[in-house]
């Protein structure tokens, strides 16, 4: 065989052998050959897409919720045994329902207790000072609902089995329930422990 003949057997040989091996490795791998495509993969100019003739697969995406630290200073503003105002804004813990601070309970001796600020000064004492790690569970304008610790142990959980607070949610329904059957805080009173929670209007 002479050179020029030669020469372009040997051109046309790597042409040949991609052939080939796309031919074989393209099925294994479960790729279809068909011709090549000229349309762009891509494009610089502003195009709509229509969402509802996608079918892609829609993954749920979770929040991620950042634990909130609060550090009340020993001069906080505590209303009620719920709620308390730092740094210009009110935080309200959502699990408990306040005690009005004016009220008076009475036990069945007829001796007269001041549950209403008993239960403040209890909030306060967790609080003041404290470093706090909360979650906001609902937030708006200048007020934060949240669910608190201090020292790993839940604000609105203690309040409640001292009986400094009542059970705002179900979660801590069978804590006030052991709170009233030991007549803790304002469980003295029967009429609190009528209604589950301290009335307003007993003062003094």
């Amino acid at each position: 065989m002479k050179g020029p003949a030669r020469r372009r057997r040997w051109t046309r040989a790597p042409a040949l052998l991609l052939l080939l091996l796309s031919a074989t490795v393209a099925p294994a791998a479960g790729l279809e050959l068909g011709p090549a495509s000229d349309d762009p993969i891509w494009t610089d100019k502003p195009m709509r897409v229509d969402r509802k003739t996608q079918g892609y697969e829609r993954l749920a995406v979770e929040p991620i919720v950042l634990p909130l630290r609060l550090h009340p200073t020993v001069r906080v503003t505590v209303f009620d045994s719920a709620s308390f105002k730092d740094r210009g804004r009110l935080y309200i813990l959502t699990d408990a329902v306040p005690v009005d601070p004016k009220r008076f309970c009475r036990d069945a001796a007829g001796t007269v207790a001041v549950c209403g600020q008993q239960a403040r000064i209890a909030l306060k004492r967790l609080i003041a000072g404290r470093r706090l790690t909360c979650e906001e569970d609902i937030r708006f304008a200048g007020v934060s609902f949240l669910t608190c610790a201090a020292g790993g142990r839940d604000l609105a959980e203690t309040l409640v089995a001292r009986g400094a607070a009542s059970a705002a949610t179900p979660r801590l329904a069978g804590i006030q329930r052991d709170a009233m059957r030991e007549k803790a805080g304002i469980w003295i009173d029967a009429a609190c422990r009528a209604l589950g929670r301290c009335p307003p209007g007993r003062r003094r």
